[in-house]
């Protein structure tokens, strides 16, 4: 199945046109990554963190593609941290990370893309559970888009002639020994984290790190189990934000069975209150996340 027929099949039109306009600007994307400049662009986005060339040229194709669809009312970027206004009259708000992990695409290793689509006219205020879908992009040897609407995730793959075929109809996470643990800095002062890495190691659970929250996320999918994790500690606060990464992937792990989690609570629990927005977060199976809470509850 092709990706527009499942999406008839599968959504309301207007929540369609919008997906698809993200398979588009995805493919595009795609084609950049391969051929595009890595190099810094000279910039800074708003957060004051420097840009590369790559995360300009990808916000601005993203913004593009968004503009296109008259149902998509405002967007809003890791790049461009701002409640942009692309069709007054539209009812969605889309939020993205254009290039997640980009500073890995020089040394060649998989990059992603997030997005959450939200209803109405503003992020603000609103939290992850109202998301009417969210999902992720692949930049890999293939790639791929994993989705959720209302059931599980599902995943299409990027074909030669420019479609997107649908190769799992259904994601779902079940309980197995796998971790991906981000910000191991933290655990120098987070005695909490550090006990909880050591658990892991102890127990012989499979490190599989790359340093990309998307492949990482990805892996947990397809493999159906295991668990990403990102604590802070004082010199080392988390630095995943909610809107344009936590929220999204947080809803996606949820609808395939899993659980998430910000220390104490579900990811998708937490409001909007700006776009810098930081949060602890873990993802993956119900019982590590709920492990993850009794060692590091906040």
């Amino acid at each position: 199945m092709n990706l527009p027929d499942y999406l008839q099949a599968n959504s309301s039109p207007a929540l369609a046109k919008v997906i698809l306009a993200i398979g588009s600007a995805a493919k595009d994307i795609a084609q950049k990554i391969r051929t595009a400049d890595v190099g810094a662009a000279g910039t800074q986005n708003t957060f004051g963190e420097e840009q590369l060339s790559l995360d300009v040229l990808t916000d601005k194709i993203f913004f593009a593609a968004m503009k296109e669809v008259k149902e998509v009312a405002i967007g809003s970027s890791e790049e461009t941290t701002e409640e942009v206004v692309l069709n007054p009259e539209g009812e969605f708000a889309v939020s993205f990370d254009p290039l997640d992990g980009s500073s890995l695409v020089n040394v060649n290793l998989a990059v992603g893309t997030i997005f959450g689509i939200w209803p109405g006219k503003k992020l603000i205020g609103l939290a992850g559970k109202s998301l009417l879908a969210s999902g992720f992009v692949v930049y890999g040897p293939r790639t791929t888009l994993v989705f959720a609407i209302d059931t599980f995730p599902v995943e299409f793959t990027l074909q030669g002639d420019g479609s997107w075929l649908l190769t799992k109809e259904k994601l779902e996470i079940t309980e197995g020994k796998m971790f991906a643990p981000g910000n191991l800095r933290a655990c120098l002062e987070n005695q909490n984290y550090m006990k909880l890495v050591n658990y892991w190691i102890e127990n012989e659970y499979t490190l599989r790190y790359s340093g990309g929250m998307v492949p990482d996320l990805n892996q947990i999918l397809l493999k159906g189990k295991g668990v990403f994790s990102y604590a802070g500690s004082a010199s080392h606060p988390p630095k995943l934000r909610l809107v344009y990464e936590c929220a999204p992937l947080a809803r996606v792990i949820e609808k395939a069975g899993g659980a998430s989690s910000d220390g104490s609570k579900s990811i998708l629990e937490n409001p909007i209150e700006h776009l810098d927005q930081r949060i602890t977060i873990c993802v993956g199976s119900k019982e590590e996340v709920k492990r993850f809470e009794e060692y590091l509850r906040v």
